[in-house]
C-alpha cells in the first residue's frame, strides 16, 4: 500500500496546469515528421508488454533522446537555480530523468494504441505546437502536446501536455513546494525523486 500510494503522490509532479492558448493551426511538415517518429517510438516501448525496470529504462532512453529535460530541470528551479550546488546539475538532471521514464513506466498503459496520429501544428511564440494522439483500440483517445523549439528540420522537445497535464508547470509547482519546505536545501528534493528508483 505504501508503494501504491508513493507512486500515487508521485503523479502530482504532473500536477494539473492549463494549455496555453495557441496561435491558428498552421503546416509544418518537418514538425509533423519528428513527432510522428517519436510516437511510432512510444508505441513500440508501450505495446511490447513489460513492465519495470525494463520499460522504464527505455523511457529513459526516449526521453533522453528527444526531451530537453536539462532545460526544462533548470527551468523548473525558478529562483532556486542561483542555489543548486556547485556541481550537481548532472545529478539532479539524472535523477529527474529517471524519475519521468519511472511515472511513464508505471503508466504505460495509458501510452498502448493502435495507432499514433498527428493532428495539427500551431505556432505559439517561439515554439511550434504539435498536437497529436494515442488511438486505442477501445475507449478514448490519449491526446498528446509536444512543444517543440528548432526548425528547418531540427527540433527539441522543451515541454509535453500527457495524461492531460504539462510537464513543465507541474515540475516547477512540485519542486518549489519541496525547496520551500526544506529552506532551499536540495537534499529532500534529491531523496523525493530517488523514490523512482524503488518502483
Amino acid at each position: 500500500m505504501t508503494i501504491n500510494l508513493t507512486r500515487r503522490r508521485a503523479l502530482s509532479l504532473f500536477a494539473a496546469s492549463p494549455f496555453l492558448m495557441a496561435g491558428p493551426a498552421w503546416a509544418d511538415k518537418s514538425a509533423e515528421a519528428y513527432v510522428e517518429k517519436i510516437g511510432r517510438d512510444v508505441l513500440r516501448v508501450a505495446n511490447a508488454g513489460s513492465r519495470g525496470v525494463a520499460t522504464r529504462n527505455k523511457f529513459a532512453s526516449l526521453l533522453g533522446r528527444y526531451v530537453n529535460l536539462r532545460g526544462i530541470t533548470m527551468a523548473s528551479l525558478g529562483t532556486y537555480q542561483k542555489k543548486l550546488p556547485a556541481g550537481d546539475k548532472d545529478k539532479l538532471n539524472g535523477l529527474v530523468t529517471t524519475y519521468a521514464a519511472a511515472l511513464f513506466a508505471w503508466y504505460v498503459d495509458e501510452f498502448k494504441g493502435k495507432e499514433f496520429v498527428v493532428d495539427r501544428t500551431a505556432e505559439q511564440g517561439k515554439f511550434v505546437l504539435v498536437y497529436s494522439k494515442i488511438v486505442k483500440s477501445s475507449g478514448a483517445d490519449e491526446p498528446i502536446v509536444f512543444y517543440l523549439s528548432g526548425g528547418g528540420g531540427s527540433y527539441r522537445i522543451v515541454d509535453i501536455s500527457v495524461l492531460g497535464v504539462r510537464l513543465s508547470s507541474a515540475m516547477r509547482q512540485r519542486f518549489t513546494d519541496e525547496l520551500k519546505k526544506s529552506k532551499g536545501e536540495f537534499e529532500p528534493l534529491y531523496a523525493m525523486l530517488r523514490e523512482a528508483e524503488t518502483w
